[in-house]
């Protein structure tokens, strides 16, 4: 077995290797020896095939599968041993490579790589990034306060509608429908505001509702459904009326929404839930931020890449994608690598790492803040284990935890290294924040998109063209517990790559 390299200038770079056929022979005989014990070919029984037979039904395959292990393994430890490090994977040069499966002796396999190009980030050069923090109104408070209010408050059944009650009504014969009267266009509030139970009405009910979805909703149909040319006019016998009288601002209220005794009078009830729709809108601003972020950089950094290997690979490992398609999508394509080389230097030396423990204690927050926020820790401890417990097997729910902390930490991490322009104000002020941004942007299809980036190989192909033969090996699936590990930085890179 022998390597090839030869260093030349630029990033484009070829090895060759050599592999005699001393280097395969006694493994592959191994390999159809171990096949002849366990196959069965009719006529014979089990172990007892002509060994002529079994080369000429498998001996292609096992050949193949192990000149494959011998090449992956030069080529990674020709990387490792001379520490090089590498952006994609390694393509195969057809045309120079000596190949001959039907007529096995010699074997000469000679690949392109590219060197990970050296990249500088000068913060200092680049532009601000608008960074904005929505600040929650008074309105948007005193709403979230009603609700509280609302949910630990006195429910009842009085005898006359008022606004913000809701109703039970019967119609065409045991159908029942179930409202709010806020729901409902302010004609048709007054309509309903002041009936008692056991009334009667008829109204044109699609007409009455501020929305098809709450109509809907309140008569159990679908809104896909719904005839244009119906008013749906119906006979409404009201059943029941339900109220619930907000929770007066006492001690007992404040116990009984702030179990942890956070909260003990109005003033710091506001502060919180002032933070409280603050963090709500934190997503969309990191998201916002990060957009610009990631753009600033792409137009700041310089990354040269080889683009015709570029575009050979994404067909090498993207098998659906057509070359009409590709040179559409190629802007695309381009960015995604780039960004990739810059989050490298980015996060180097920094401490980025998601362990599984973060992605637990993620779940853990979410469930007691959505479902437990109202009871006491240590009352509901073993049912929340249960939850995160179970939380913590769905690779999906895990994946999507993951890639949302990882990228938290680095909206933080940019947030401390680039020039970063303080913005405020309320929701409607970020709305036209987005919108006068979005006539600055670049055109969507040169910006990095994420899902749009070729997966990487597991495992370089010896030939383009594999034999045709009896059986395939599966492809073995990595072990949940070794998930998650967010590779997204390094996604093309090899994995012999040093950081």
């Amino acid at each position: 077995m022998n390597i090839k390299h030869e260093n030349v200038p630029g990033q484009l770079q070829e090895l060759a290797i050599e592999i005699q056929k001393e280097d395969y022979a006694e493994n592959v005989e191994k390999a159809l020896k171990k096949k002849r014990r366990e196959v069965a070919v009719p006529g014979f029984r089990v172990g007892n095939a002509p060994m002529g037979m079994v080369k000429k039904m498998y001996g292609q395959n096992i050949l193949l599968l192990e000149i494959d292990k011998l090449v992956n393994e030069q080529i990674e430890k020709f990387f490792k041993d001379n520490d090089i490090k590498f952006v994609f994977e390694p393509l195969p040069v057809e045309e120079k490579s000596k190949i001959d499966f039907e007529n096995p002796d010699n074997f000469t396999f000679v690949y392109e790589y590219v060197l990970r190009p050296e990249v500088t980030i000068d913060f200092s050069a680049m532009p601000a990034v608008t960074d904005f923090t929505v600040i929650p109104g008074e309105d948007e408070i005193n709403a979230q306060i009603d609700q509280l209010r609302e949910r630990h408050g006195k429910y009842e059944m009085p005898e006359t509608i008022e606004k913000n009650d809701s109703v039970s009504a019967s119609y065409g014969g045991e159908k029942e429908a179930f409202f709010f009267i806020r729901d409902l266009k302010e004609d048709a509030q007054k309509e309903f505001i002041g009936k008692k139970v056991g009334d009667t009405l008829t109204v044109a009910m699609r007409k009455a509702f501020t929305s098809d979805p709450f109509f809907a909703r309140a008569f159990d149909l679908k809104v896909d459904e719904l005839n244009d040319d119906d008013p749906y006019t119906y006979d409404l016998t009201i059943k029941r009326i339900g109220r619930i009288n907000p929770a007066e601002l006492n001690e007992d209220f404040f116990k009984a929404a702030y179990p942890d005794g956070s909260v003990t009078d109005e003033a710091s009830m506001r502060e919180t839930e002032k933070q409280r729709i603050a963090a709500q809108y934190k997503p969309d601003t990191d998201r916002m931020f990060m957009d610009r972020a990631i753009s600033t950089l792409l137009d700041g950094v310089n990354v040269e890449l080889p683009e015709d290997f570029m575009r050979r690979y994404i067909l090498a490992v993207q098998k659906d994608m057509t070359e009409e398609a590709l040179e559409k999508e190629f802007e695309r394509y381009k960015n995604s690598f780039k960004w990739q080389i810059i989050e490298n230097e980015l996060v180097k030396g920094e401490d980025i790492e998601v362990t599984r423990a973060d992605v637990e204690a993620y779940f853990r927050d979410y469930f007691v803040k959505t479902y437990f926020g109202n009871f006491d820790a240590e009352s509901v401890k073993e049912q929340l284990d249960k939850i995160v417990a179970d939380a913590m097997k769905n690779q999906e729910y895990v994946k999507n935890a993951y890639d949302l902390l990882y990228d938290q930490k680095l909206v933080a991490l940019m947030r401390k290294k680039m020039n970063v322009e303080h913005k405020e104000g309320d929701f409607k002020a970020f709305i036209d924040e987005i919108s006068a941004q979005r006539k600055e942007d670049k055109p969507a299809e040169e910006t990095p998109a994420a899902e749009e980036k070729p997966k990487k190989t597991t495992k370089r192909k010896t030939t383009a063209k594999k034999a045709e033969t009896a059986e395939e090996p599966a492809a073995e699936a990595a072990p949940a517990e070794e998930k998650p590990k967010k590779t997204r930085a390094k996604s093309t890179k090899a994995k012999t790559e040093k950081e």
